[in-house]
């Protein structure tokens, strides 16, 4: 008989170890449109920015660095712990991915 039609188990293409080929990624091509480099959104990264600054600004006028103005925040030490809480949510936020 001929042996063309018949297959037996272990016949065909041989299979490969590991993930299933795909389409290739560039870096920084990941995300939506609208989405900054490594899936960032625009917005988010602006509202990380503001926190960051704005506890960087607590943290100094809490530490009586920045005395500028007459503010009740000045040489508080709440106002550090709560402007280094917003510095890391701010990072944490920044750098999160979508």
């Amino acid at each position: 008989m001929d042996e063309i039609g018949s297959a037996s188990p272990g016949d065909g293409p041989e299979r490969r170890e590991g993930p299933e080929p795909g389409p290739e990624r560039r870096p920084g091509s990941e995300g939506s449109p609208g989405t900054a480099a490594g899936g960032r959104s625009p917005v988010r990264v602006t509202i990380a920015a503001a926190m960051i600054l704005a506890g960087a600004v607590w943290i100094l006028q809490g530490l009586g660095i920045l005395t500028a103005g007459d503010s009740f925040m000045i040489g508080d030490p709440t106002w550090v712990v709560i402007g280094a809480a917003a510095v890391v949510l701010g990072i944490w936020l920044g750098l999160r991915r979508s």
